[in-house]
């Protein structure tokens, strides 16, 4: 027989950090993996909003906190929120962050799913955060051929941009036609003048 809530064993189970919030990214329940990134003290971030609680940079730029500050405007962690509590959308978005800590500022690279949590008055969304920084370069910088397009990878060897994406992030591309193209190339099937 199990003694803790089935909903919690399933939460706790989920090996990425998992947040309850409210639509201002206050922080009202988190699982086992979440409490491990908090510190020492986990339970002291609940009622505080995210940014300060994971000590985003940004949260200390203005009076107000996490969301008073110009770059929490574009906050892609606020932005999915909301949408989660606002419209019921499903978000999943890629971010950098910037967080402080003890050894000084650190970038790191996550995917933020957001979703909302139903029937909740006030609305409130579940925020989850996994890291993807082994799928970003430590430089941020893809070495490519300003010819042919080549990718090289950390072993020298030049790869084509398309089995670049296959072999490191497990992507398959496909081909189109941008506008400008289509007028540069074939403005007689799409109607332009050629220039």
């Amino acid at each position: 027989m199990i003694d803790i809530p089935l909903d919690r064993v399933i939460t706790d189970s989920i090996p990425f950090p998992l947040f309850v919030v409210d639509e201002d990214v206050r922080i009202l329940s988190f699982n086992r993996a979440a409490a491990s990134m908090l510190g020492a003290n986990p339970e002291v971030t609940l009622n505080r909003r995210g940014g300060e609680a994971l000590h985003c940079i940004h949260s200390t730029e203005a009076i107000g906190g996490c969301g008073a500050s110009e770059p929490c405007k574009t906050c892609i962690v606020r932005a999915s929120v909301g949408l989660s509590c606002r419209n019921g959308s499903m978000v999943h978005r890629p971010q950098r962050m910037q967080l402080v800590g003890q050894q000084g500022t650190r970038d790191v690279y996550v995917l933020i799913t957001t979703s909302p949590l139903a029937e909740t008055h006030p609305p409130l969304a579940l925020l989850m955060f996994q890291d993807i920084g082994v799928l970003v370069s430590t430089q941020g910088i893809v070495p490519v051929c300003m010819h042919c397009k080549k990718v090289r990878e950390q072993s020298d060897q030049w790869k084509s941009m398309d089995q670049y994406l296959r072999d490191n992030l497990d992507l398959d591309i496909s081909h189109g036609l941008c506008p400008e193209c289509q007028k540069k190339y074939y403005p007689e099937v799409f109607g332009q003048a050629p220039q």
